[in-house]
């Protein structure tokens, strides 16, 4: 299972959840990566003779293989991925990012949303949206107890739903987010 960790910022009436940019080492291996297929291929191409081969359709769709497995093992390597969630219109949109390329997905209705949660899972602390009876949306995941119950509290807020402690496995425990807010410190139910 793969962890991101996101930063949240919001705007007016949307809230929109980013992942950090990529660090420049994974482009410039995945950059070298493509390099060397579309040097391999070139000098198939030309050196080669490869198009009169009598085995030039397998070769051709293995190629085209191997691209494709470039292509969908390093995407995440050098995307970043975000998440706007519109909260007029409960509509949710991921975005991904490469450089100045984008891919937004088509806007999605988030219905019956039902509580935040923020659950421990192999040293992380998970944000996650609980939607639609068993719906699950990661938002966001985070090494600091503290920080992750903050954004949780501060999503909660603003999808004006329930925030739940579900760190410790059969031991859930629901967040009064007002005395936690006034308090400064967290308060349950």
């Amino acid at each position: 299972m793969l962890f991101y960790i996101f930063v949240l910022m919001a705007i007016k009436t949307d809230l929109i959840i980013e992942e950090p940019s990529k660090p420049l080492i994974n482009r410039v291996v995945v950059s070298f990566i493509y390099a060397l297929f579309f040097t391999y291929t070139f000098y198939l191409l030309k050196y080669k003779n490869i198009l009169e081969h009598p085995e030039k359709h397998t070769i051709l769709v293995l190629l085209v293989l191997l691209l494709l497995i470039i292509f969908f093992s390093s995407f995440m390597a050098i995307a970043s991925h975000s998440i706007h969630i519109s909260l007029q219109e409960n509509k949710i949109q991921h975005q991904y990012r490469i450089g100045r390329f984008r891919y937004k997905e088509v806007w999605q209705v988030l219905k019956d949303i039902e509580y935040v949660s923020v659950y421990k899972n192999s040293g992380y602390y998970l944000v996650n949206l609980w939607y639609e009876k068993n719906g699950i949306l990661n938002l966001m995941a985070l090494k600091d107890y503290e920080l992750s119950i903050e954004k949780g509290l501060f999503i909660a807020e603003k999808l004006n739903t329930d925030l739940l402690d579900a760190r410790e496995k059969g031991y859930n425990k629901w967040i009064n987010k007002a005395a936690t807010k006034q308090q400064g410190k967290i308060v349950y139910f």
